[in-house]
């Protein structure tokens, strides 16, 4: 078997940088006529040597391990029986013989499964069928701390080089964010103007609809580029929160109150779950809206006609406050959430594959709640629809109207 395995052994470019080329022991070997007695006398005057080739022809043909062999000629009659015959009755016959190119890895098999005692006694290694030296269990210890000191030197340049890309595309994505906004600005703002006719009726009336929706796209896509420069600030580590104390509920309000006109073409409920007090919290009023709109056009486009959505504002058990968007939408599987949350990436099944997007609402979301060291959940299920909770430590929260929670789980219509 150990024969057959190392004949079938094939040798590649990383096979070789692998090899025992470097770590090979220049035993002198013996022939097999030489006298058990002067290969006594080799171990006596060489305590370091663990064993001996014996080699006939430049062909290795057997080995002599230091501790078996001394121990014979030691015993009461072994140096009278063997002294003076061939070392060949003492020698291992089939000792673990490898070439010198062959993968280190397959030798640590042969010798886990095959022979394991060549982990104790080494073994011969030869150039082209013929003896080159013998190796151990230290010759395999010092390849694998030169891999392993390679192969760490390689992860280290890969994650340099990983970085690097990194930071090259999240500038590049700054440059271009912000090379974009100026032109979407003006469309925006010369849309408006064209909307309220402030210098004449716009005719034929038809118009008046196409100057709606360029607006509409420009501010979606500005949306979409406010998305990425954002990511790309997190992904760099430049995004700094400008905190401050805010009624968490007027915000919540606010932003519900714009997307309903939304939901409502889309023929979809909207409603706001509010305690009767103020919620004051200390975050970044612009991050805490921004995730407010990533949750509500996710729950928007996703849900479709005759769902419905909720927002909802809570004292958390450990005295913080839960934010949350539940719908009856589409849904996500567990593994569908993992990709979700991952930016640029996109769900693709038979459910979201209509639907289009930059796949950066729910990581932006994620990133943002982290900044402000909140809690993020996402319970969701396929055709159930999706509920997004994130909770603030109670150090965030100034003040909230305690209240028994009411209507757990998704939103309905």
């Amino acid at each position: 078997m150990v024969q057959a395995l190392l004949q079938s052994a094939s040798v590649s470019p990383d096979d070789a940088q692998n090899g025992l080329a470097g770590v090979i022991m220049a035993v002198d070997a013996v022939a097999p006529s030489t006298t058990s007695g002067e290969v006594y006398n080799r171990f006596k005057n060489d305590p370091a040597l663990v064993s001996i080739p014996v080699v006939e022809l430049c062909r290795p043909v057997g080995l002599v391990y230091r501790q078996e062999f001394t121990t014979r000629l030691a015993y009461r009659y072994g140096n009278a029986l063997y002294a003076d015959k061939p070392v060949t009755n003492l020698m291992d016959g089939e000792p673990l013989i490898v070439d010198h190119l062959m993968n280190v890895d397959d030798i640590e098999w042969i010798i886990a499964n095959e022979k394991p005692s060549a982990l104790l006694h080494g073994f011969i290694v030869t150039r082209d069928g013929n003896y080159a030296g013998v190796a151990s269990a230290l010759s395999l210890l010092r390849i694998s701390m030169i891999r392993t000191e390679r192969r760490n030197q390689e992860l280290e340049e890969a994650r340099r080089r990983a970085e690097a890309a990194s930071d090259a595309k999240s500038q590049f994505l700054t440059i271009m964010s912000h090379e974009l906004r100026t032109p979407l600005n003006a469309i925006i703002g010369f849309s408006e103007l064209m909307q309220s006719q402030v210098f004449g009726a716009v005719e034929p009336p038809r118009y008046r609809g196409y100057i709606k929706d360029i607006n509409n796209a420009a501010r979606q896509l500005l949306a979409e580029i406010n998305d990425v420069l954002d990511m790309a600030k997190i992904e760099q580590g430049k995004m700094v929160l400008s905190e401050e104390p805010f009624d968490l509920k007027e915000t919540v309000q606010a932003v519900t109150r714009l997307f309903a006109e939304r939901a409502r073409d889309g023929r979809v409920s909207l409603r706001a779950e509010l305690p009767p007090d103020r919620v004051v919290i200390r975050a970044d009023h612009r991050a805490i809206r921004h995730i407010l709109f990533n949750l509500l056009s996710n729950a928007v486009k996703f849900t479709p006609p005759g769902g419905g959505i909720a927002v909802r504002i809570r004292a958390a058990p450990e005295g913080g406050v839960e934010l949350a968007v539940a719908d009856t939408g589409i849904g996500m599987s567990p593994e569908h959430v993992a990709v979700a949350l991952t930016p640029f990436a996109q769900v693709e099944n038979a459910y979201t594959r209509k639907y289009e997007g930059t796949g950066l609402g729910l990581p932006l979301v994620k990133s943002l709640a982290e900044l402000h060291e909140a809690r993020l959940q996402i319970d969701s299920s396929l055709g159930a629809g999706t509920t997004v909770r994130i909770t603030f430590k109670s150090d965030r929260v100034a003040g909230i109207a305690h209240q028994p929670p009411a209507g757990e789980g998704k939103a309905h219509a």
